[in-house]
C-alpha cells in the first residue's frame, strides 16, 4: 500500500499520517482534508503543510489519476463517497465511531449515550455504496456509562482508533473482511438531531 490517500480531519487523521510516514515516503501520501476544518481539533492542513505532504482538494479528486493498487482511508471525513471514486481504489476504508452495524450515520456517540448503552466501540470497515454498511475489517469495543459526556466517549474512540491503526494500517490491502449483520443495524441522520435533546453536544445541556 505504498500509494495511500488519507481523507479526514483532526488528531486521529494526523496520527495516521505520521504512522504511515514511519514506514513509507511522503511522496506516496496524499491528504484530502475536510474543508472548512473544525476549530476544536488539530489541523490536518497545517500538519500537511508543515511536513510538505501533498494536499488534494476533494472537489478535484475525480480528476486525479489514482493507481488501481492504491489504498484510501477516511477518518471522520464529511462526504459520502460516490461509486466512481470508490472504484478507483484497491480498497477504500473508513474508521467509524460505533460498533457497526449499530449506529450507522451521524452522531453515533451521542446516540449511544442517549440510548443508555453500556458499551460502544470503533469500527474499521470497507466503504461501499451505503452509509457505513461495508464489510468489517476490525473493531474495538469498550465500556461506557451514563456519567460520561460525549467528549469522554469521543476521547475513548480516539484511543481505540489509534489501536486499530497500529494493528491494521500497513495491511489494509490484505485484511479479511466480515459482512455486517443488517438485522442488528441502526441508522441516524441529520434529520434526527433534535431528538438527541440533552445529548446533542460534547457536554450535556439543561433541557427546560
Amino acid at each position: 500500500m505504498e500509494n495511500f490517500y488519507l481523507f479526514g480531519k483532526g488528531e486521529l487523521a494526523i496520527y495516521c499520517a505520521e504512522l504511515y510516514l514511519s514506514k513509507y515516503n511522503k511522496e506516496n501520501l496524499k491528504i484530502i482534508p475536510v474543508i472548512p476544518e473544525p476549530t476544536w481539533t488539530e489541523s490536518l492542513v497545517a500538519w500537511s503543510e508543515k511536513n510538505r505532504v501533498e494536499i488534494i482538494d476533494y472537489k478535484s479528486i475525480s480528476g486525479v489519476d489514482i493507481v488501481s493498487s492504491s489504498i484510501g482511508l477516511s477518518i471522520y471525513f464529511d462526504k459520502i463517497f460516490k461509486t466512481e471514486l470508490i472504484d478507483k481504489f484497491d480498497r477504500l476504508c473508513n474508521i467509524h465511531n460505533s460498533p457497526l452495524p449499530k449506529y450507522r450515520g451521524v452522531n453515533p456517540i451521542n446516540w449511544a449515550l442517549k440510548n443508555n448503552e453500556d458499551s460502544h466501540g470503533v469500527s474499521l470497515h470497507i466503504i461501499d455504496q451505503g452509509i457505513d454498511t461495508g464489510d468489517i475489517l476490525d473493531q474495538k469495543i469498550f465500556s461506557i456509562n451514563q456519567n460520561m459526556e460525549v467528549s469522554d466517549v469521543y476521547n475513548l474512540c480516539i484511543e481505540s482508533g489509534k489501536e486499530l491503526l497500529n494493528k491494521n494500517l500497513f495491511k489494509l490491502d490484505s485484511l479479511n473482511s466480515q459482512p455486517q449483520n443488517n438485522e442488528d443495524a441502526s441508522l441516524y441522520t441529520k434529520l434526527d438531531f433534535d431528538k438527541l435533546e440533552e445529548r446533542k453536544y460534547f457536554t450535556r445541556q439543561i433541557i427546560d
